[in-house]
């Protein structure tokens, strides 16, 4: 909650990476609210990850135009296009960027998010326990991270639907908060092969991520050139890149799932 607090002016300032740390800080939160959740005060728990969610919601729109136009600036180049053919690909992504960025500072200095400040605030300094809560804090963490560890893996066969990806990803991101919620000081539960189940976690999310990226990237170029009035196969060997790159993530995945379920049995 602390972080969250510390990275909010950064944030504001749009500092480099500074939207995306202030975002993987509410998305840590809510992750951990949300594996917890059998420990907590469930309506609580759920009013207070609704409200992180307006917050991530808004961070997350600016930080996705932000990527998009740094990775769609570095395949222009790759891919060899003139400046005329970048800027027109590019500039309106880093104008969205700057529009989402506002609407974020505007959402950060509003009403809902000074009730949000109180909300921390109160779970600081009392948070909002459950009935199981009295259980040993290391049973607790350790069923937690099993259980994680199973919905991420239950996540992997459906990897067809380009929608079952997205569930694994952010299956596999709650898996990597909730071991480092419980391995990291001040709050080291776990030891050694829970963090490394973390990091299987956070590679899984990362290949997905890099997968989902360029995709969106590629669907954003055909759409960019569907609407160009000169000549539109300027763009083609972006899109022919971002698939690539889309394709080279996925190689990854099969071992690290493979990796997941070893460390998961242990």
């Amino acid at each position: 909650m602390r972080r969250i607090h510390d990275d909010v002016p950064a944030a504001l300032a749009d500092e480099p990476d500074a939207v995306h740390r202030l975002r993987t800080s509410v998305r840590r939160l809510r992750n951990v609210l949300a594996a917890f959740r059998r420990y907590l005060d469930r309506d609580a728990a759920a009013a207070l990850r609704s409200r992180l969610k307006e917050l991530g919601d808004v961070l997350g729109k600016a930080r996705d135009l932000e990527v998009r136009a740094q990775q769609a600036a570095a395949a222009s180049d790759a891919a060899g296009l003139d400046d005329d053919a970048r800027s027109a690909l590019v500039d309106p992504l880093r104008a969205a960027h700057l529009h989402a960025h506002a609407e974020a500072v505007r959402w950060v200095r509003s009403e809902r998010s000074r009730d949000l400040d109180r909300l921390l605030a109160e779970w600081a300094t009392r948070p909002r326990l459950g009935d199981r809560a009295a259980q040993p804090a290391r049973k607790a963490a350790r069923r937690t991270v099993r259980r994680q560890a199973r919905r991420t893996l239950d996540a992997a066969p459906r990897l067809a639907d380009p929608e079952a990806a997205h569930e694994l990803r952010k299956a596999a991101r709650r898996l990597r908060h909730t071991c480092d919620a419980v391995t990291r000081e001040p709050v080291r539960l776990l030891g050694d092969r829970t963090k490394a189940l973390g990091d299987v976690g956070h590679r899984i999310q990362s290949v997905l991520g890099d997968h989902r990226d360029a995709l969106l990237l590629a669907e954003h170029v055909r759409d960019h050139a569907r609407v160009r009035t000169d000549d539109s196969r300027a763009y083609d060997d972006v899109v022919d890149l971002c698939q690539g790159r889309a394709l080279s993530a996925l190689a990854a995945l099969p071992a690290t799932l493979g990796d997941l379920e070893r460390r998961a049995r242990a």
